[in-house]
């Protein structure tokens, strides 16, 4: 049982107790070597694993992590690594044959590593129809990019997650979990790309003391951790 009290913005103090808290979900896009060279420690000090979504076309690149380390998160630390195409193609400006053996192709890879792939991140949250029901007997769980609410039951084949943008203090994320919690919702994802590059071309960099606070205060509420296919099975039953 999860006691909770807390302030919301224009409200008084709320007070909960749920025999269910929200599952939160950390995940990582597109393979940049911070998130094992920053996240990945930062994530071990918490004991809490993530949910890697890789363009398998793009892994071993000098500037991108490899296969050696995807691998490792997955085999040796219990990450899950998630299929995202080949190169990071936005799907509905592909032909449909082609998207079709894209996403084929980019799952096959992560097989042929070993990996176990049930999850996978629309790149820019776009899917044309024609593609949907393809991708969803290939996948058992297709993440978006759009943040709402998620609850029980949940749609597992349209999961939505918050982005951390740059510039981003640790309380914006912070109030969407307390959000989360206080309107009962089932799963929480929160997702990054990188970590601790100090440029403004990036909009999507988080500083490795700020993704630490995020996982503290995670921590200090007590809430469960898993990655996605793992928190959408216990969530689901199945």
């Amino acid at each position: 049982m999860l006691w909770i009290t807390l302030l919301l913005p224009g409200c008084k103090f709320f007070s909960a107790t749920q025999s269910k808290a929200p599952v939160i979900v950390f995940t990582f896009d597109d393979q940049h070597p911070s998130i094992y060279d920053s996240a990945f420690p930062i994530m071990r000090e918490f004991g809490y694993r993530g949910t890697n979504f890789v363009n398998t076309n793009a892994l071993g690149h000098p500037s991108l992590m490899s296969w050696a380390q995807i691998t490792e998160l997955e085999l040796e630390y219990g990450w899950e690594t998630g299929g995202h195409t080949l190169n990071h193609e936005v799907l509905n400006q592909l032909d449909l044959e082609i998207a079709i053996a894209n996403i084929k192709q980019d799952k096959q890879n992560l097989s042929d590593h070993g990996l176990n792939p049930r999850s996978f991140a629309l790149p820019r949250g776009q899917c044309p129809i024609q593609l949907y029901s393809m991708l969803t007997q290939l996948y058992q769980n297709v993440r978006g990019s759009s943040d709402f609410a998620m609850h029980h039951p949940l749609n597992r084949k349209a999961l939505g997650y918050l982005a951390y943008q740059s510039g981003w203090s640790a309380e914006v994320v912070k109030h969407r979990i307390l959000r989360g919690i206080a309107n009962d919702e089932a799963l929480i994802i929160i997702g990054f790309h990188r970590f601790d590059i100090d440029d403004d071309s990036y909009a999507d960099s988080c500083p490795s003391p700020t993704f630490r606070e995020i996982l503290r205060f995670t921590h200090d509420l007590g809430l469960e951790v898993l990655p996605l296919a793992e928190a959408v099975s216990q969530i689901s039953g199945t």
